[in-house]
């Protein structure tokens, strides 16, 4: 029997080795949330723009009213 080296196991490769905390699975688990937390953000992001934009067209139109 091998006493170290790699396995690939039913939960992902990962390092039979003293100083490997994560495994690739874990790690693979935690890009794919950081990157769902990333577009979360934008989406949020982008809609504020969109409602600035929109209040700004808005004001707009009523200082015209206004002033005519």
């Amino acid at each position: 029997m091998a006493g170290g080296g790699r396995t690939a196991g039913k939960y992902g490769y990962s390092d039979n080795n003293y100083y490997s905390s994560h495994s690739y699975k874990s790690i693979n688990d935690e890009i794919i949330l950081v990157s769902i937390i990333m577009g979360i953000t934008i989406l949020v992001l982008i809609t504020i723009a969109l409602c600035y934009i929109a209040y700004e067209k808005c004001h707009k139109k009523r200082e015209y009213f206004i002033n005519a």
